[in-house]
C-alpha cells in the first residue's frame, strides 16, 4: 500500500511529445520513501535549486568529525602512476619526459665505500661492535654461495648475497679489536698470582676439571649439538676414601677410571643442553661418591681371589719373607764366637736388625722390606716392563743379601 508522502511542492514540467505546459502546475509527490535523500533531491530539482553547491556543503559536513576536524586521506599504497599511463600521459603532453634525471643522478652517484678504504685503515673504528655483513664495509673479495650445475661461474660475490647475511661473523674480533679491548679493561684487572702459574699450585684447591668445546658454522642453525658434550675429570686421590671406599668406587666406574694417571673421567651428552649436561656430571659423581662409602653385608664374603689387585699382604711371598728372615735372626742369636759368625757372613743385612720374635708389622716396617713388598705389587699388577724386572730383581738381592750383578748399582743400606 502508497503513503502520502509528507512533503509537498511544485515543480516545473518539461515539454512532452504532442503538448505544451504553459503554466505551473501543483504536484503532490507519493512516494513509500519520503523521508530519503533521493527525495530531497527530487524536490530540490523541482524547485532549481543548486545542486553543485548542496553537495558540496553536504560533502563537507561528512568528512568533519566530532571536533570540527576534516578527515585526513590515508594512502595504503604510493599514490603514483602506472608506466602504461604515465607514458600515454607523456605521449599526449599532459606530463613531461622525466627520464633525464635517471641519467644524471646515476653519474652523480657516489662509488662503494670499500672502494675508497685504505689498506692501513683502523679496522676497530670501521667494525667496532657485532654486526650483520655490509657489503659496503668490507674491502674484501669475499664469495659464498652455489651456482647451477655446470654452469662454469664462481660463487656470488658479496654484492646483495644473502648467504653472508645469515651467517655469524668475527670481524669485531680482530687482534687488534681484542687488544684494545684488553687495554681498556686492563685497569680493572689485577696481576696473577705467580703461585698459581703451574698446576701443582692450583691442583690440591680446584682437583674438578670441566672441559667441552664451542663450534661454527655455515648451517640453518647456530647451535650445534656436539657443543652440548660436557667432560668432567677429577683425580681419585683428590676425593679422600679410605681403602675400601678407593676400591669400590673403581669399581664401579670400570672403564672411566684411567689407572696409570689416576684420574676418573665422565662424559655426559644425553640432555640437550651443555648445563643440563654439567648438573648431570656432577650427579654422577655425587651419586658414586656416596654409593662407595657404604659397606653392604655381602661386602663381609669377600675373599682374596674377589680382590682387584694382588697385594702382597697375605701372600705367600710375603710368609715365605718372614720366615726367612726370622730364621736369618735366629741364626744370628744362637752364634757365640766368631768363627761362626763368619760362617753367617751370607745373612741378609736386614736379619741383623731384626729380633727372632719380632711381630708382623715390626718386620713390614723395615725400609728393605717395605720397599720389597712396593716392587713385588707393582711388578704382579702392572703390564710387565724392563724397569720394573730390574727394580723387582733389586729388591730381592737387597733382601736375601746377593751382591749386585756386574755394572749395577746397589741400594744403600739403612742406617743402624
Amino acid at each position: 500500500m502508497l503513503r502520502r508522502a509528507a512533503v509537498k511542492s511544485s515543480c516545473v514540467l518539461a515539454p512532452t511529445k504532442g503538448r505544451q505546459l504553459d503554466a505551473l502546475l501543483p504536484v503532490t509527490f507519493v512516494s513509500s520513501r519520503g523521508d530519503s535523500s533521493l527525495a530531497e533531491k527530487v524536490i530540490r530539482w523541482g524547485t532549481k535549486e543548486d545542486f553543485s553547491e548542496y553537495d558540496e556543503e553536504k560533502r563537507k559536513e561528512l568528512e568533519v568529525d566530532e571536533q570540527g576536524e576534516p578527515f585526513r586521506q590515508l594512502f595504503v599504497k604510493p599514490n603514483r602512476l602506472l608506466p602504461t599511463a604515465m607514458r600515454l600521459l607523456e605521449k599526449t603532453g599532459v606530463e613531461e619526459k622525466k627520464r633525464t634525471h635517471i641519467v644524471i643522478d646515476s653519474l652523480a652517484r657516489r662509488t662503494p665505500r670499500c672502494d675508497e678504504m685504505p689498506t692501513d685503515q683502523d679496522w676497530p673504528s670501521v667494525w667496532p661492535m657485532a654486526a650483520s655483513f655490509k657489503a659496503a664495509a668490507v674491502p674484501l673479495p669475499i664469495r659464498m654461495g652455489w651456482q647451477k650445475k655446470f654452469s662454469n661461474r664462481p660463487p656470488p660475490d658479496k654484492i646483495a648475497n644473502l648467504e653472508l647475511v645469515k651467517i655469524p661473523n668475527f670481524l669485531h674480533l680482530t687482534p687488534k679489536h681484542i687488544e684494545r679491548q684488553c687495554a681498556a679493561i686492563k685497569k680493572f684487572c689485577t696481576k696473577w698470582p705467580e703461585e698459581l702459574k703451574t698446576s701443582t699450585y692450583w691442583q690440591p684447591y680446584l682437583p674438578l676439571t670441566t672441559s667441552y668445546s664451542d663450534y661454527v658454522h655455515a648451517g640453518t642453525s647456530l647451535r650445534d649439538m656436539r657443543s652440548r658434550i660436557v667432560t668432567l675429570q677429577i683425580k681419585v686421590s683428590d676425593l679422600k676414601l679410605d681403602e675400601h671406599a678407593n676400591d669400590k668406587l673403581i669399581r664401579l666406574a670400570g672403564h672411566r677410571y684411567d689407572e696409570t694417571n689416576d684420574i676418573l673421567t665422565i662424559v655426559t651428552d644425553r640432555c640437550y643442553t651443555r648445563q643440563q649436561n654439567r648438573d648431570y656430571a656432577v650427579y654422577l659423581l655425587t651419586a658414586l661418591y656416596r654409593e662407595s662409602k657404604k659397606v653392604e653385608q655381602w661386602e663381609s664374603l669377600r675373599s682374596r681371589d674377589d680382590e682387584r689387585r694382588v697385594s702382597f699382604k697375605g701372600s705367600h711371598s710375603e710368609t715365605a719373607t718372614y720366615d726367612v728372615l726370622r730364621k736369618a735372626a735366629a741364626a744370628l742369636a744362637q752364634s757365640s764366637d766368631g768363627a761362626e759368625k763368619a760362617k753367617l757372613d751370607t745373612v741378609p743385612p736386614s736379619a741383623k736388625d731384626i729380633s727372632p720374635d719380632a711381630e708382623v708389622d715390626a718386620i713390614a716396617k723395615h725400609p728393605v722390606v717395605e720397599r720389597h713388598s712396593k716392587a713385588w705389587e707393582k711388578y704382579r699388577n702392572k703390564p710387565e716392563t724392563v724397569e720394573d724386572a730390574r727394580e723387582y730383581g733389586r729388591s730381592v738381592r737387597d733382601l736375601l743379601g746377593i751382591p749386585a750383578l756386574q755394572g749395577e748399582q746397589r741400594h744403600s743400606p739403612p742406617s743402624s
